[in-house]
């Protein structure tokens, strides 16, 4: 199964919840989907938190070294990507971008072989996992009256950024 083609599509129509909106407008893009799609039909998801049009200029970057690959292979492809890109620099939207296609890649696996991608990735290691809520900043009244709101949802451990 070969990558024929990747694609980047922009999300917008909302601003993060919080201290970003007075920065971030309706329509500017601060998360992009990436599709991996395959010569065998098959497409697999991914993510990247960059704007659209970054992720795109760095696609067209590394599309001669992702064309053609052997789609089941995500560590593979994802480090030779890493590999030929350490001169241009490590970080940025070049990065953000192989670390989309990589999760891409990951879920083609899943979906060709029938497993779920955590199995993929080593397995279960505890059968439960204690959720926290991640949370923006806010003066103290709306914050407290916030968190619990939370707390009466049955979060007990609490992430403030």
């Amino acid at each position: 199964m070969k990558i024929r083609e990747i694609r980047a599509v922009g999300l917008r129509g909302a601003t993060p919840e919080g201290g970003w909106s007075d920065e971030i407008q309706p329509d500017d893009c601060v998360h992009t989907l990436i599709a991996v799609m395959t010569d065998e039909g098959l497409t697999g998801l991914g993510s990247v938190f960059t704007n659209d049009a970054l992720v795109k200029s760095a696609l067209a970057v590394l599309e001669p070294l992702y064309r053609g690959e052997n789609a089941l292979e995500p560590e593979r492809v994802s480090e030779k990507l890493h590999q030929h890109m350490f001169w241009l620099g490590r970080g940025g939207s070049i990065t953000h971008a192989i670390s989309g296609i990589d999760i891409a890649l990951w879920d083609l696996l899943g979906q060709a072989t029938g497993q779920p991608v955590g199995r993929l990735l080593g397995g279960r290691y505890r059968e439960r996992v204690k959720p926290y809520a991640s949370l923006l900043m806010q003066q103290p009244s709306p914050l407290t009256d916030h968190l619990l709101k939370i707390k009466a949802q049955g979060f007990r451990a609490f992430k403030i950024c």
